[in-house]
């Protein structure tokens, strides 16, 4: 029989305690861990603390103390803001990208490193959920923010204000030669409402580039990339969109362009290192970094409309309609304009337009063959740049609801210059009106050269400082009254050449010197070359003239004490009385009527030296010759004198009509008069024709903003 199994409550007991010391233990864990996620939790809304009150604060550094040991809206933003029941130590100073230090922070500022940012350090004590533990470290945080500086996008221009925005896309076509009218322009009207940012732009011409990249390294990645206009207006038309309005317009300013352009050629640097030459001018950032300028906004239109500039570039176009007038005129940008993007200290430069106003009597409808004949001949190259002008960034107003950028606008006007200049550097960019300035044959009379030199004038200059908006244009305006002077001395100097006619310049031919020129005149058109002069026949032309040899009449004149005849012992000597002029040559000539020692031997008359001709020793040395001398000399001896009296002024003033005495001014008057008007017609060209056909108004630059950027703080640290 089995024995029933008995169960012994003394069996070993413990499995309980410990899964409940496991589990005891991992709840320590997950405390622990909640400890050190509150920890974590607790630095983490310390530095949002202190990010808030950093940005709050670079903001508004004007509200930095004087010592730069606080900033009350920095202080306000962890304090009342955020309630912030720690620690808190705030400072003011600069922030670089190029400094060493971890934070590239320093408290210490200058005009070289001025103020731009403001650290927080935050820290507070952290209560631990089991109880007191000083053990646990305290929270400390740190934040740097800096203001970035503002930027602007602007360009300077020398064109008419624009009522409809399509000025400046105007006077840009009808400079490479395009027949445009509003209408035509009209057309392109939705460029000047689209923008781009040069960042879409690179990005389009697939040209890498990253926001921190310093601004050293964007300038010189700009000037060296060169593009077509075919290329910029592709890029821009993918940016804005192919299929848009503003895309299919683009296309179609691309054609119209093409028809006198090569729109292929890879001519236009999209950047300037320094003094301009690409598309955009050498950008400036304060803070080194290219990623403000980057995303700034630019016009469509300015864009384009420089671009087209760059690439005409050196190219002069004749201006149709002025033939008629005598003067052959030419105009071509020599220096493209550019447009500025970055900081204050940023220039942009305005499209430096050259005028060539070749001024030649060869020219001159029926007037220019009379000249030919009488070989007289006024050539005026003249050279204008009409104006120069550079936009600097001075200062940008970030404060009002509307920020505003200043610009200083520094214009030269009317650089003028009469010369020769090197056709293949008529439209470069040197200064022709310098050293390279050559003297040119300005005026001819009677086949002589009289004047050869050349002449300059001085530049207007005006400073002047503009305050715009985004999207606003202002203009400067050089003093009307120093404007119209400067053309009006620009006239006075080629009526100075013209009066030279009536007048001894400086350098060219004396009185003497045209007196005989005016005898060679009458002489060579009477006689064949080679053959003897014979008074009788070149008497009645001298007096009458002849219209068909286009010979001026001289007519008659008694000369005092002018008539030799013969006197004395054996009419050994000559005595003068008075008689006519012409009767006085002949004798001179023939030496009938004169003493017979005097016909060996010269006699004053007036001052002048007359000789007898037919003679002995007249024969034997140089008859012509001598005939010539002696009818110069008796040219001179007209009762009004010879040349003008007044020295010309009566052909110099631009005003009235022609005065003037003395025989040569009998002659050569009708041909002043019709030169004058055209000279005077410089000054026209100069103000009228500037704005009528190009779209140019002398002395006035144009200032556009197109956009101005008040960056926002950011954090750097």
């Amino acid at each position: 029989m089995k024995r029933p199994r008995q169960f012994s409550f003394n069996r070993p007991r413990g499995g309980m305690s410990v899964t409940m010391m496991l589990v005891m233990l991992a709840l320590l864990a997950m405390l622990g861990l909640v400890e050190i996620g509150y920890l974590f939790w607790a630095k983490r809304d310390a530095q949002k603390v202190a990010d808030l009150a950093a940005l709050a604060g670079a903001q508004r550094l004007e509200l930095c103390t004087s010592d730069n040991s606080d900033n009350s809206a920095a202080r306000q933003s962890a304090l009342t803001q955020n309630r912030f029941a720690g620690s808190l130590q705030i400072r003011c100073g600069n922030w670089s990208a190029t400094r060493d230090t971890t934070n590239r922070f320093q408290a210490t500022v200058d005009a070289a490193n001025p103020r731009n940012a403001v650290q927080v350090i935050a820290q507070r004590s952290v209560l631990p959920f089991f109880g007191q533990n000083t053990s646990l470290p305290t929270v400390s945080v740190q934040a740097v923010a800096r203001r970035s500086e503002p930027t602007a996008v602007f360009a300077v221009g020398s064109q008419l204000l624009r009522t409809r925005g399509d000025s400046l896309l105007m006077s840009t076509l009808r400079l490479i030669g395009l027949d445009v009218t509003n209408a035509t322009v009209l057309s392109y009207d939705g460029l000047a409402q689209a923008n781009v940012t040069p960042s879409g732009l690179l990005k389009a011409l697939n040209i890498p580039v990253s926001a921190n990249l310093s601004v050293a390294d964007f300038n010189r990645l700009l000037a060296v990339n060169k593009i077509s206009l075919a290329q910029l207006v592709d890029a821009t038309a993918t940016v804005v969109g192919r299929d848009t309005t503003v895309g299919v317009q683009l296309r179609a300013l691309s054609d119209l362009v093409a028809t006198r352009l090569d729109i292929t050629k890879l001519n236009i640097a999209l950047g300037s290192e320094s003094g301009g030459g690409g598309l955009f001018a050498e950008v400036i950032s304060p803070d080194g970094t290219a990623g403000s300028a980057l995303e700034s906004k630019i016009s469509v239109l300015n864009l384009i409309s420089t671009a087209i500039s760059i690439a005409n570039e050196g190219n002069g176009i004749a201006i149709g309609g002025l033939n008629l007038l005598g003067i052959n005129v030419q105009a071509g940008v020599v220096e493209p304009p550019s447009i500025a993007i970055g900081g204050v200290g940023s220039r942009a430069y305005n499209a430096q337009v050259r005028l060539m106003a070749d001024v030649d009597s060869n020219n001159l409808f029926a007037l220019g063959p009379l000249l030919q004949l009488l070989g007289t001949r006024l050539h005026l190259p003249v050279h204008v740049d009409v104006a120069n002008a550079m936009g600097t960034l001075t200062g940008i107003q970030c404060g009002g609801t509307s920020p505003q950028a200043t610009i200083q606008v520094d214009s030269s006007v009317l650089r003028a210059c009469v010369g020769n200049v090197d056709p293949a550097q008529r439209f470069s960019k040197n200064n022709v009106c310098d050293n390279t300035l050559q003297k040119e044959q300005l005026l001819t009379l009677l086949g002589q050269p009289l004047i050869n030199d050349k002449i300059t004038l001085p530049a207007l200059t005006s400073s002047q400082n503009l305050t715009l908006a985004a999207g606003e244009s202002g203009s400067t305006q050089i003093n009307p009254l120093a404007l119209g002077n400067a053309v009006s001395d620009l006239v006075n100097e080629l009526l100075r050449v013209l009066s030279g006619m009536l007048s001894s310049p400086k350098q060219g031919m004396s009185a003497n010197d045209t007196a005989k020129a005016l005898a060679d005149r009458y002489l060579q058109a009477t006689f064949p070359p080679n053959t003897r002069y014979d008074v009788n026949k070149l008497i009645p032309l001298l007096r009458d003239g002849d219209p068909s040899r286009q010979l001026a009449p001289l007519n008659s004149w008694n000369v005092p004490g002018g008539l030799p005849y013969a006197c004395g012992l054996l009419n050994l000597v000559t005595c003068h009385k008075d008689g006519p002029v012409w009767d006085a040559f002949k004798v001179t000539v023939t030496g009938q009527g004169l003493g017979v020692l005097d016909g060996l031997l010269g006699s004053l008359v007036g001052g002048l030296l007359i000789n007898r001709c037919d003679s002995l020793l007249g024969n034997l040395i140089d008859y012509n010759g001598c005939v010539r001398n002696n009818l110069a000399s008796y040219i001179q001896t007209a009762p009004a004198g010879f040349l003008d009296g007044a020295g010309g002024t009566g052909v110099s003033n631009p005003d009235g009509s022609v005065s003037c005495s003395g025989l040569l001014c009998t002659l050569l008057k009708p041909i002043l008069a019709a030169l004058r008007p055209v000279l005077n017609s410089v000054g026209t060209l100069l103000t009228n024709l500037l704005a009528s056909v190009l779209g140019l108004e002398l002395g006035r630059t144009d200032v556009n903003v197109q956009s101005i950027q008040c960056s926002a703080a950011q954090l750097v640290y």
